[in-house]
């Protein structure tokens, strides 16, 4: 990296003040034992000394967050200095951690009437459900949130919690990531239950419950991004103790001195390596912990596996999921499926949020008031009293067809005799599967894409196996859901269930 050890190349920065007390008394919490009237001239004074040398920062754009021991933003000298910071051209974002409970319309009358400036602030609320309701902490997020300022939301995955933890999921607009972090200190491991809960909650949790192993050659940790105390003492992150600086007395920052850690044990320092794939995931949004939410504008999705479960029903929050992305793009089936059986599976209030799709593997085509169907010719002189047979058709024409032959000799003959026609056949006993040879899902998907003008770098696809990555690879968003196929959730760019969408792409400008 150029200038490796710069102070000046440093482009985020975490800040923690003195500030070590809350006004909240959270059992599992050790800041919410300290009165919140401890003194805070200290702190004041520290925080005032950073907000100076960040004015006079000669580098790069800076990224800013404080992540302080105790709650900020209930004390005006940070919501003011805040709101300062993200006012000079150096610095391109701030944020802030907070249990959100100072009063969000005061703090937006103090905002000057700045979109650009709002723009620049983020949140990181933290919910805790001993000190505050689900209705009080959502509206005020909701309020900072319709005001322009980009949010997310967390709380601990105590597994006594976890009634209010999904009240808070289903309270927030689908649009804002929760996050769920793993709890420190229970007497027993998490069960397989509680674990499937908080993934379901929010599909990373994984990371923060495994954590990482500490990887100093592939840390940003005082390369790109540091931890700065309140008396001005860099370190790579927060959970470093080798100090490599001082923000008031050095311009090089020594990088010989590696970071100790074995493991990476906190969101802030598994988020620093720049191999994890939350950075695949969130994108440059992974330093707020807020997706970088690309935009979209058409969505294709999979049916069996991925809008269905191991029974074939589509789930209440999917079925949600649905309603409320179709509000704001297309959605487009691409499916094994013929569009028949399709419709049966997701029942016809749901199918019809479709615009239509890729039907049968691409024997039937289906998009803006069009269709391509690729016809199959039935075989003849099949004994029906050995195969049932279902032709699925539209609009007269027959562009795949069903068997099911329980006689395994019959299964045989049937089969020899579809190898001399120019069909592609699926077999999978007793079911024998039939439809036009110059078909898959991926041509149906380019096809589709390409008639309407949707931008591939702009199309979404969803999918749970192995099968559909040849569709998936063509876009520049594939997403596997969380029980997809293991091969496919290792290519694929997302892991994320379809209830999770909203929360990690933009369907509207």
């Amino acid at each position: 990296m150029k200038n490796e050890g710069a102070l000046l190349s440093i482009k985020r920065i975490y800040y923690r003040g003195k500030l070590n007390s809350c006004n909240y008394t959270c059992s599992y919490c050790p800041f919410g034992k300290k009165s919140h009237l401890t003194a805070t001239t200290q702190d004041e004074q520290a925080w005032n000394r950073f907000i100076t040398a960040i004015e006079e920062w000669k580098g790069g754009p800076l990224q800013l967050f404080i992540i302080p021991y105790g709650e900020a933003l209930i004390h005006r000298y940070y919501r003011k200095g805040i709101i300062h910071l993200a006012a000079l051209p150096q610095v391109a974002g701030i944020s802030c951690q907070t249990n959100l409970s100072f009063s969000a319309d005061e703090w937006l009358d103090e905002f000057p009437a700045t979109p650009a400036l709002i723009s620049k602030i983020k949140i990181w609320a933290s919910f805790h459900p001993e000190m505050t309701s689900v209705e009080s902490f959502v509206r005020r997020l909701h309020t900072l949130y319709n005001a322009g300022i980009q949010v997310c939301a967390g709380a601990v995955g105590n597994p006594m919690a976890k009634n209010v933890l999904s009240d808070l999921r289903n309270a927030l607009l689908p649009d804002i990531y929760l996050f769920i972090n793993a709890m420190q200190g229970l007497k027993s491991p998490l069960s397989v239950e509680d674990i499937r809960f908080f993934t379901q909650l929010d599909n990373l949790f994984e990371y923060d419950l495994k954590n990482a192993s500490a990887q100093w050659d592939i840390c940003s940790g005082g390369r790109s991004s540091c931890f700065i105390d309140w008396k001005g003492d860099i370190f790579g992150c927060p959970r470093s103790q080798v100090k490599i600086g001082n923000l008031y007395q050095n311009q090089i920052l020594d990088l010989l001195l590696p970071c100790r850690r074995k493991v990476c044990d906190c969101y802030i320092a598994f988020s620093n390596l720049t191999n994890h794939p939350l950075h695949r995931i969130m994108g440059a949004g992974a330093f707020w912990r807020i997706p970088d939410k690309p935009f979209i504008t058409s969505v294709f999705f999979d049916v069996d596996g991925t809008l269905t479960d191991a029974q074939g029903r589509v789930s209440v929050s999917y079925a949600h999921a649905l309603r409320y992305i179709a509000q704001f793009v297309p959605l487009y089936l691409a499916t094994s499926l013929s569009m028949q059986q399709a419709r049966r599976k997701l029942g016809k209030a749901l199918f019809s949020l479709f615009e239509g799709g890729v039907f049968a593997d691409g024997g039937l085509l289906v998009y803006g008031g069009q269709s391509r169907c690729m016809p199959v010719e039935l075989l003849l002189d099949i004994n029906e009293e050995s195969a049932k047979i279902t032709a699925h058709s539209y609009e007269g024409q027959v562009y795949k067809y069903s068997m099911l032959v329980y006689d395994k000799e019959e299964r045989i003959n049937i089969l020899s005799r579809l190898k001399e026609k120019p069909y592609q056949v699926f077999y999978k006993p007793p079911l024998i599967t039939v439809i036009h040879k110059d078909v898959d899902k991926r041509k149906g998907v380019l096809h589709i894409c390409k008639a309407l003008a949707f931008p591939l770098d702009q199309v979404l696809i969803v999918g749970n196996s192995l099968k559909d990555w040849e569709m998936m690879s063509v876009v520049s968003h594939s997403c596997a859901v969380m029980n997809a196929e293991l091969l496919l959730k290792e290519r694929a760019r997302y892991t994320l269930n379809p209830d999770r969408l909203a929360a990690f792409f933009r369907f509207r400008e």
